[in-house]
C-alpha cells in the first residue's frame, strides 16, 4: 500500500503517479472516443445548417464547433448531442483513471487498464446520473420559478404575492446558487467518489453535499492544486516533447537530408490546417510561452517531387497528432489522479475513514473468485490423487 499523509502534500503526488502508460492510456482512450463522437455530432449538425461539408472542413478542420454558425434548433439539438457525448465520454474514462489510481495506492500493481474500463462502464450510468440528477433539480426550481414570475403578471394580486413572498424567493434563489455549486463539485468528483467507494449515484451526491458542507475551503484548495499541477505537469511534458522533437528532426535532417525535411514540413503544415484553431487558443492562453510547446510559426504546403512522399508526410503528420493525444490526456490524467487523492484525503478528514483500508464489492468479488478458483483446483488433485491407476 502506498502511504498517504492525508494532507495537501499528498496532492504533489499526483504529476508522478499520473505519468505512467496505464492511467494516460485509460485517458487516452476516453478522450478519443468522446472526440470522435463530439466531431461526427458536430459535422452532422454543420450540415444540417445547410453549410457544405468540405467549406465546414476548410474552416474547422478537426476543431468544428456550431456555435459561431446561425442554425437551426435541430441542429443544436444534434450539436448538443455531440458535446454531452464528449462529456460523458470524460467521465467514465476519469472513473476509470481514479480507478486505477485507487488500485494502486492500495499496492495492487496487477490491476490493468482494461479492469479499470470494465469497472468505469459498469459505473457508467451513477457516475452520469450523480450530476444529472441534480442538474434536473435545478431546471425544475428554474421552471418552478418562472411559473411563479408569470402567475405575478396577475394584476394586483401577482405583484402582492410576489411582494409578501420575496424572503422566500430569495432563499429559493439562494439554494438554487447552492446547487449550481453542487452540480459542479458532483461533476468534478463523482468520478473520484464512484471509484475510491463503488457505491452508487446517491452516495457520490450525498459526499458532494458533505464536502462542500463540511469541508469548503480544504475542497477548493485541493481541487485548484490538482488544475495547477495537472497545467504545470502538461506544461512541462509538452516543453520536453517539442524538444524532443527538434532533436529528432535536426538528426533525420543531417543524415536524410532534403527528403526528410520535406516530409516534416509537409506535416506540419497539415497539423497546422487540421489544429488551426488551436493555434489561437494556445496563443491567448500562454502569450510568447505559446511557442515554446506549440507551433511557433506557420507551414506553407509544399510540392513534393515523389507521389509516396505526400504518403509520409500524412503518416508523419497523424503519428503527431497521436503523440500530442498523449500529452494532453497526461494533463487529464494527472487532474483526475490529483481529484482521487483529494477524495481520499477530505474523506479521511471529514469522517476519519482510510478508504485505502476498506475492501469494496469488487474486491470482494475477485478474492471469492480465487477462492473458488483454488477450492476447483484443489478438488481436481485430490480427485487426480485418488484415481484408481489402470492395471495392465
Amino acid at each position: 500500500m502506498n502511504q498517504l499523509r492525508f494532507g495537501v502534500q499528498d496532492i504533489f503526488r499526483s504529476p508522478r503517479i499520473a505519468l505512467g502508460l496505464q492511467r494516460i492510456w485509460i485517458q487516452f482512450l476516453g478522450l478519443v472516443v468522446g472526440y470522435v463522437g463530439y466531431l461526427i455530432f458536430t459535422y452532422i449538425s454543420l450540415v444540417s445548417t445547410g453549410i457544405g461539408f468540405s467549406y465546414a472542413w476548410k474552416r474547422y478542420a478537426l476543431l468544428p464547433c456550431l456555435m459561431p454558425e446561425a442554425a437551426s434548433w435541430y441542429s443544436y439539438i444534434i450539436f448538443g448531442i455531440g458535446a454531452l457525448w464528449l462529456i460523458a465520454s470524460y467521465l467514465i474514462s476519469a472513473t476509470a483513471v481514479s480507478r486505477a489510481t485507487y488500485m494502486l495506492l492500495k499496492g495492487d500493481h496487477f490491476y490493468t487498464w482494461r479492469d479499470a474500463i470494465r469497472f468505469a462502464i459498469k459505473k457508467a450510468a451513477s457516475v452520469l446520473l450523480s450530476p444529472l440528477a441534480i442538474g434536473i433539480i435545478i431546471g425544475l426550481m428554474l421552471g418552478g420559478g418562472a411559473i411563479v414570475g408569470l402567475l405575478g403578471k396577475i394584476p394586483f394580486v401577482g405583484v402582492f404575492g410576489i411582494s409578501i413572498f420575496t424572503m422566500v424567493w430569495f432563499f429559493a434563489a439562494l439554494f438554487v446558487v447552492f446547487l449550481v455549486i453542487i452540480l459542479a463539485v458532483a461533476t468534478l468528483q463523482a468520478p473520484a467518489i464512484i471509484a475510491t467507494t463503488d457505491d452508487d449515484a446517491f452516495e457520490a451526491i450525498f459526499q458532494s453535499f458533505s464536502m462542500v458542507w463540511i469541508q469548503p475551503w480544504r475542497l477548493i484548495l485541493y481541487v485548484l492544486l490538482s488544475a495547477i499541477l495537472a497545467d504545470v505537469a502538461f506544461f512541462i511534458l509538452a516543453f520536453l516533447a517539442k524538444k524532443a522533437f527538434l532533436v529528432m528532426e535536426a538528426i533525420f535532417g543531417a543524415t536524410m537530408g532534403d527528403s526528410f525535411i520535406n516530409i516534416s514540413s509537409h506535416a506540419m503544415y497539415l497539423l497546422n490546417f487540421w489544429l488551426i484553431q488551436s493555434i489561437a487558443w494556445m496563443q491567448s492562453i500562454l502569450g510568447k510561452f505559446s511557442g515554446l510547446i506549440y507551433f511557433s510559426r506557420f507551414f506553407d504546403p509544399l510540392v513534393l517531387p515523389h507521389g509516396y512522399q505526400y504518403v509520409a508526410s500524412y503518416i508523419f503528420a497523424l503519428s503527431m497528432l497521436i503523440i500530442g493525444g498523449f500529452i494532453f490526456s497526461y494533463g487529464f490524467a494527472s487532474f483526475n489522479v490529483g481529484n482521487t487523492i483529494a477524495y481520499i484525503v477530505l474523506r479521511k478528514k471529514k469522517d476519519n475513514e482510510n478508504l485505502l483500508e476498506r475492501k469494496d464489492a469488487e474486491e470482494e468479488d475477485t478474492e471469492e473468485q480465487a477462492d473458488a478458483e483454488a477450492q476447483a483446483d484443489e478438488e481436481t488433485e485430490k480427485n487426480a490423487e485418488n484415481k484408481p491407476s489402470d492395471e495392465s
